[in-house]
């Protein structure tokens, strides 16, 4: 580690222990929201007056300019972002809190929609709750997270720097929804299938191999889900499909994971022309 993070983690370990001293609890059970970013900015993009119907929200900070008596600061939720007004008049005890606050903490904010001279939709908070102080700094926000090693073994902060990534994680949800919903539509039946076999099969690869001490005999991930799908034609079923996690013992690179997600159907009374149109339809829908 840096010293210039070793250095940013003892403040903000001592900044923790004066929040603790005000009495405030710096890492609560929960906090209750009701909207979030992108939606509020969405629905008063128009807003002239500061509105009589308050939010509640809660993200991360992003962005602080601490002004004295008062402070602008973006927080970021699931949606994206928000600008936050906040006055010492209207906090109290509270505002102390946030002059001890840094950008990586998640905070809770209840207040109304208003437009800055500038034209951004915020939010002027009425009541302000730390909901997480954390003590490692995030990096450097101008030029964001760019270090392919770090985006890859720590995730999260790839999340949280990269707005683009954390779309790529939304869509990948999407679409596993809609391939559920296009198959249900089409009289397919999802299943499971074992991840651990006593004998792999469905494809020539290598795999993972394990052992079960209550049998005191090797097992093996699953490779394929093909042979358990087989079978569950040969029992009655005709049309099944399932989305599964296979394991191959083999090559890895950025793009080439041991650990996959596979999409495997089979249908009865059909040929290989009837499943190409399926699947081309899958990819249309």
């Amino acid at each position: 580690m840096a010293i210039e993070d070793n250095r940013l983690i003892k403040e903000r370990v001592n900044k923790l222990g004066m929040i603790r001293e005000l009495g405030v609890e710096p890492y609560p059970y929960s906090f209750d929201i009701d909207a979030h970013s992108i939606e509020l900015k969405e629905k008063h993009k128009d807003v002239e007056e500061k509105t009589i119907e308050k939010y509640s929200v809660a993200g991360r900070i992003m962005q602080l300019r601490n002004m004295g008596k008062a402070a602008f600061f973006h927080i970021q939720d699931e949606q994206g972002r928000i600008q936050i007004y906040a006055r010492k008049d209207d906090l109290g005890d509270q505002y102390q809190v946030l002059k001890k606050l840094d950008i990586g903490d998640i905070v809770g904010i209840k207040g109304s929609i208003f437009k800055t001279q500038k034209g951004e939709v915020s939010i002027h908070a009425d009541e302000l709750t730390l909901l997480c102080k954390t003590l490692r700094p995030l990096p450097e926000k101008y030029h964001g997270l760019q270090d392919i090693e770090i985006r890859y073994r720590k995730r999260y902060l790839d999340l949280i720097m990269n707005q683009d990534v954390k779309d790529t994680f939304m869509k990948r949800s999407l679409m596993l929804k809609l391939i559920r919903e296009y198959y249900d539509n089409l009289g397919f039946m999802e299943v499971e299938t074992p991840a651990l076999q006593t004998i792999y099969g469905g494809a020539n690869v290598r795999p993972f191999v394990t052992h079960i001490n209550a049998w005191d005999m090797k097992m093996y991930m699953s490779i394929s889900p093909e042979l358990y799908l087989k079978r569950l034609l040969v029992g009655g079923f005709e049309k099944v499909y399932t989305i599964c996690k296979n394991f191959r013992n083999e090559g890895v690179d950025a793009t080439h994971n041991p650990e996959f997600t596979m999409l495997e159907f089979y249908h009865a009374y059909i040929d290989y022309n009837k499943v190409m149109e399926i699947f081309e339809n899958m990819v249309s829908f």
